[in-house]
């Protein structure tokens, strides 16, 4: 389990470390050009032309750094944009994050800073701090890039390697109106097989089930209470995303078909219940979920 560094223990109202400076002065010292007294960092971005990189871009654009963008469509290569830049931020799928990192991590210098922004943490975290003497940060913006900034939303942020880069990022997230949560790597997968795996999985099995139930999407719209009606939404929103997002959230992460076996065997269990007409297996299964629920308000 990673070792959370002094920005960490700020965060938790611990003491801090003293005499750290700011990223800035450490980026300073090999900044493209060498003699520019401008502090701030240069940002690259690989897949910034795709939605959560063009979202993290203009996080950075506002600002006030300086970004590049590498994807597909771009003249300007990963490798390329990786030796020009201070800061590279890996925004592709799950699927060719571990690839890129492998090319580009041993071209940033040791005080520089490699950062992804894949919604699964361990194996990209740990491919970063194998492949790259910089430092590492794992981030999991927990919004869609729709989501505005100034507006609370909040960023999982893993950390991997050094404490200045860490800061860094703390703090361009808050100015950003952003807030950082800060988990370990394996914690973050685990919970995020729940928060993300088992939910949409949910909603999934509940469009299969009005898929197959005979009735006309628009006929139970009418009729659906506020409750539904709010389901029906959030299965039409799931259907307007790319299928590569939700196949890669609920199959690249182990712990989602972990949860999602647990969602069926409760469900199998409470069908069970159902059937039988058990009213006293229905009630004691009440009284327990209401006991992990209002734990959760103490």
């Amino acid at each position: 389990m990673t070792e959370f560094c002094s920005t960490c223990r700020a965060m938790r109202g611990e003491p801090q470390v003293e005499g750290q400076g700011t990223f800035s002065e450490e980026l300073r010292s090999f900044r493209k050009g060498g003699g520019s007294h401008d502090p701030r960092p240069t940002v690259g971005i690989v897949g910034g032309a795709g939605r959560m990189g063009s979202w993290f871009a203009e996080l950075m654009e506002r600002q006030g750094f300086t970004v590049l963008r590498s994807d597909l469509g771009t003249e300007l290569t990963p490798q390329a944009m990786a030796v020009r830049c201070d800061v590279v931020v890996v925004s592709v799928p799950i699927a060719e994050t571990l690839k890129v990192i492998r090319e580009i991590g041993p071209l940033l210098p040791e005080n520089g800073l490699l950062m992804d922004l894949t919604s699964v943490k361990k194996a990209p975290l740990e491919a970063m701090l194998g492949h790259s003497a910089a430092q590492v940060v794992g981030l999991h913006p927990l919004l869609g890039p729709e989501g505005g900034f100034n507006s609370g939303g909040r960023v999982v942020v893993c950390p991997g390697r050094g404490e200045s880069g860490l800061s860094w990022i703390t703090q361009v997230l808050q100015q950003s109106g952003l807030t950082p949560v800060y988990l370990d790597a394996e914690e973050h997968d685990r919970m995020m097989g729940l928060i993300q795996g088992a939910n949409h999985f949910s909603t999934l099995a509940l469009a299969l089930a009005v898929n197959r139930s005979g009735f006309e999407v628009s006929n139970l719209s009418r009729c659906a209470t506020e409750t539904f009606r709010e389901r029906l939404e959030r299965i039409r929103f799931m259907m307007e995303q790319p299928v590569e997002l939700f196949g890669s959230l609920l199959m690249d992460n182990p712990a989602a078909a972990e949860f999602s076996e647990q969602y069926l065997e409760g469900a199998r269990g409470l069908l069970e219940i159902i059937v039988t007409k058990d009213k006293q297996a229905f009630s004691n299964l009440f009284a327990s979920l209401r006991e992990t629920f209002d734990s959760d308000k103490k």
